[in-house]
């Protein structure tokens, strides 16, 4: 009985070491694509599926700093004359399941009245792996 309590107290101690190390994220290649469209104006603009080397998932398939990704195109819309835009990004590690997404999302802005889709080519605009920095706590605070 003391053999299985102390097994059961050794478990409980290692515990947080393996949740820990489960959550950190890995250096992956996906691919993805870009979406910005603002609800004051007319135009909305698609990035063309591009391989990104060097992202940051999480294992249960979370992308680090979704939102800086998402900036990357922000800035470039805003840099071609579309203010007030909403920009967000799609991803995937298989490139085939990431193109249905890219056909629906156009197909539904291609058919909408009064709205002008741009596609943005691979040559005007790159998404760049964003650097991920590990939070560290501070103890002196």
């Amino acid at each position: 009985m003391k053999i299985k309590l102390l097994l059961f107290a050794v478990l409980v101690a290692l515990l947080p070491l393996t949740l820990d190390s489960a959550k950190k994220p890995e250096k992956k290649r996906v691919y993805m694509f870009g979406f910005a469209a603002s609800f004051t104006d007319s135009l909305a603009f698609q990035t063309e599926i591009q391989a990104v080397d060097s992202v940051w998932l999480l294992p249960n398939g979370f992308l680090v700093d979704r939102a800086l990704y998402s900036l990357q195109l922000q800035y470039y819309v805003e840099g071609k004359g579309s203010t007030n835009s909403t920009a967000t990004v799609f991803f995937a590690e298989k490139a085939y399941k990431l193109k249905k997404v890219w056909e629906k999302v156009r197909k539904r802005y291609a058919k909408a009245d009064g709205v002008s889709l741009t596609i943005v080519p691979q040559t005007d605009f790159q998404f760049r792996p964003e650097q991920y920095n590990e939070p560290t706590i501070d103890e002196s605070e």
